[in-house]
């Protein structure tokens, strides 16, 4: 495909969002940078993107809802007339034992992190038909697959991104559609500060690369996904966490290459 591709990241004004959309805006790519409700941080955002691509623009929406789809979808096909690649990356973050879990508390989270993707995958794909092309990366996170007290609502929402990244994957083939999903361990944002100040030089321990991630280091794997380069993968959530889930206690190896002469 000849000419700039153009970019839908929900969420996509702070941490790895902000990350996520500028990877594209200095990329020959448009991007229609989403948020929900901090006007100063989207403002400030704003002028930053504007900076590596001017025409791209950014949105208040609610993407958990169908007329803050709608209002995104029309918004870039007014602004662009067309939409290759949507990153769902919209989401919350919260801890709540299952005993003091409301209903108000369950909708949210799962229409935040779930339905709203499932809304933004059927209004994009419309226009990504039309093209025979598309890139949909869907953000997923170690909790879909690593069970965490206190974490029911977000980690059920986490792994439902799973299951629609598949089952989308399979559904959009015959259209040249790709459906991938990032799983990001902990990554140092403005969300995940406050964790880090109080436990994180234990979580550390648990990462074998003994470091956080970086909002930068997401987006460019997300970059790829989207890329022409990424498009025989499909159906893949793709873990990008230090190596957090894929050996107990990590640290110990830290400790050996210390204690050697």
């Amino acid at each position: 495909m000849s000419g700039k591709r153009v970019a839908v990241v929900t969420g996509g004004t702070r941490g790895m969002g902000a990350d996520i959309s500028l990877a594209f805006a200095g990329s020959n790519t448009s991007v229609v940078a989403v948020y929900r409700s901090n006007k100063k941080c989207a403002e400030d955002f704003r002028a930053t993107i504007r900076e590596l691509s001017p025409e791209s623009i950014v949105l208040q929406a609610d993407v958990s809802t169908r007329e803050g789809v709608n209002k995104t979808v029309e918004a870039a096909i007014s602004s662009f007339g067309r939409i290759d690649i949507l990153v769902n990356n919209a989401g919350i973050f919260d801890f709540v034992f299952i005993e003091e879990m409301d209903e108000k508390f369950l909708d949210n989270i799962l229409n935040v992190n779930f339905k709203s993707m499932v809304f933004m995958i059927q209004a994009c794909t419309k226009h990504m038909k039309k093209n025979s092309f598309g890139r949909i990366i869907n953000a997923s996170s170690i909790s879909s697959d690593l069970a965490d007290v206190g974490l029911l609502g977000y980690g059920a929402s986490k792994a439902a991104v799973n299951m629609l990244t598949k089952i989308a994957a399979a559904e959009l083939a015959p259209y040249s559609i790709t459906v991938n999903a990032y799983a990001p361990g902990i990554i140092k944002t403005d969300l995940t500060a406050p964790m880090i100040k109080e436990r994180g030089h234990l979580q550390v321990k648990q990462i074998p690369l003994n470091r956080f991630g970086s909002g930068g280091e997401v987006a460019a794997l997300v970059k790829f996904l989207a890329s022409d380069e990424a498009g025989y993968i499909t159906g893949e959530i793709i873990g990008i966490d230090g190596g957090m889930l894929k050996v107990q206690n990590p640290y110990r190896a830290h400790e050996y290459v210390q204690q050697k002469p």
